[in-house]
């Protein structure tokens, strides 16, 4: 996948509008595959690609470094290349669009028609500012199965609440409307030079397993990763060997061991030298001027323990122990049967479970029913080993 300059044509759709099948699910579009994918490839929850480099809006402590980053775009035909790689080796539940912000993309449309092609994925999601959904391009709300909206401080937006829920139950689109007053902040303006603190804020660092990304003809296992190379050169540090922190997507016959052995491998990457991961104080959410851009970019930090949520990392420390954190599954099945009580949830309930974390729980009972059960006929029991949240 590569960047490129952006096309001013508008954003139009195929010559001929999709043919949307339904599926036993509510809110369904298009689902490729089954309960399990075809033999031997690789599982995950979820993974992005980011539309643009840029954003409208310019949010304190980004960790995109958005508000830092020239316009770019995503060239379609190099997603399509990135796309063609994987399909033979790898299989995702959920394929999120972000940014910058995606709706800026002009061929946004095709981007989504690619992918759903591409047969990689299961549901299309659309994360967003919401600032421009009264001008998103014909066909988008029939070509996702969800669309996430990011509710910031300050930030006017063309339709309400109540409008963009309506769109969504008229097109049967899972919406979660995500309150965002603080960032956990992430970005380090100093490499962090404690090994046993990298190390610690890696295993309690969830995105390594939720926000896998493909960028440049590479897969990355978090989001803020393959930013982090930019963001070192921007803010005047030395730059770092970042060569080892992703897995080259084309060209490369042996794609799939070292994809495996890469989401599998417990190493933090060379990028969280210069990141909080999901441990980071908060800020409050905020929107900059070109002159606070600045005073952002050139801020020094602190020592970095003193910007490690002490309690936050405890807490996650506690709740994360034993749970495989690599985003890799087994089987679709039990993402499938979250997907519908989330939907009905929301539909009888109002009930809003969309952005729930994933947690330890089902790992826990399956260890008490291994414990209660006994032990195999082979001796071993089951759910000893290393668990996977649910």
């Amino acid at each position: 996948m590569t960047f490129d300059t952006p096309r001013q044509e508008p954003c139009v759709a195929s010559e001929a509008a999709r043919q949307v099948a339904p599926t036993d699910l509510p809110g369904s579009q298009q689902t490729p595959l089954g309960e399990r994918a075809p033999l031997g490839k690789i599982l995950t929850r979820a993974v992005e690609v980011n539309l643009t480099a840029h954003c409208n809006l310019s949010c304190y402590g980004c960790d995109h470094a958005s508000p830092a980053r020239d316009e770019e775009y995503l060239s379609v035909e190099g997603l399509a290349a990135d796309l063609a790689a994987l399909s033979d080796v790898y299989h995702v539940f959920e394929f999120f669009l972000t940014g910058g912000e995606p709706l800026l993309h002009p061929r946004l449309v095709e981007v989504i028609d690619t992918i759903r092609d591409s047969g990689v994925a299961e549901k299309i999601a659309v994360v967003t500012n919401g600032a421009l959904l009264h001008k998103a391009p014909a066909g988008l709300w029939e070509r996702i199965d969800k669309l996430w909206v990011s509710l910031y401080p300050g930030v006017k937006r063309k339709l309400s609440e109540d409008e963009i829920r309506q769109q969504a139950e008229r097109s049967g689109v899972l919406l979660h409307l995500k309150v965002t007053d603080e960032f956990t902040n992430k970005l380090l303006h100093s490499e962090n030079e404690d090994p046993e603190l990298v190390a610690s804020i890696y295993s309690t660092c969830t995105l390594r397993g939720s926000c896998h990304t493909i960028h440049d003809g590479r897969f990355f296992k978090c989001s803020p990763s393959p930013f982090v190379p930019e963001w070192v050169r921007r803010v005047g540090l030395e730059v770092s060997d970042f060569s080892g922190d992703s897995v080259p997507l084309r060209n490369n016959p042996d794609l799939r061991r070292q994809l495996l052995e890469y989401l599998k491998d417990d190493r933090p990457l060379t990028a969280c030298r210069f990141c909080l991961g999901c441990v980071g104080k908060p800020v409050r959410s905020r929107q900059m001027n070109k002159k606070a851009v600045r005073e952002w970019l050139s801020e020094r930090d602190p020592d970095t323990r003193e910007l490690v949520d002490w309690p936050a990392l405890d807490v996650a420390r506690a709740r994360l122990e034993g749970v495989d954190l690599s985003g890799v599954v087994r089987t679709m099945r039990g993402l499938k049967a979250r997907w519908r009580a989330v939907w009905w949830t929301r539909r009888i309930t109002g009930i809003d479970l969309t952005g729930s974390p994933p947690t330890g729980l089902g790992a826990r009972l399956r260890a008490l029913g291994s414990a209660w059960l006994g032990p195999r006929r082979d001796g071993s029991r089951a759910g000893r080993g290393r668990p996977s949240p649910s």
